[in-house]
């Protein structure tokens, strides 16, 4: 189903999407509204499900992970099934994504160094095969409502 939105609620996800820490009163006043007609938008897009978590960026960096790594697998008969139950045991794994084409999954992960890098590679080749490539810069981010 296809919810409608209008400018206001187009312009609330713009600045959110940007700061979601702003208060009601603070984006009412930058999109011209009441803070209670401000509250009442932002509260139907989570009701709707537009919204769906408030969330905090990580420099990881700034953790001592400043090597981020994106790792496609292949898998061999059922060992797809027994990565996805044990995923959870890869702190490492930011995101993980099923895709199509040659690989299954693709991850995206921060590690300490190449030999954290090293020992993650031992432990996801008992899942299947896994190709790396590392990250050398940041082109674009979630940028979708600027």
């Amino acid at each position: 189903m296809k919810i409608m939105l209008d400018d206001f609620d187009y312009r609330i996800l713009k600045i959110l999407s940007e700061n979601s820490r702003l208060s009601y009163a603070e984006i009412g006043r930058t999109i011209s509204l009441s803070q209670s007609a401000t509250k009442e938008r932002v509260q139907n897009l989570l009701d709707s499900g537009i919204i769906k978590q408030f969330t905090v960026e990580v420099d990881y960096e700034k953790l001592g992970f400043p090597l981020k790594v994106v790792i496609s697998m292949k898998f061999k008969n059922d060992e797809f099934r027994r990565f996805i139950d044990d995923v959870h045991q890869f702190p490492e794994i930011l995101n993980c994504k099923r895709v199509t084409g040659e690989s299954c999954l693709i991850a995206e992960c921060v590690l300490k160094d190449s030999r954290h890098l090293e020992q993650l590679i031992d432990r996801l080749i008992s899942y299947g095969i896994p190709t790396t490539a590392i990250q050398l810069s940041e082109i674009k981010t979630n940028s979708f409502f600027k």
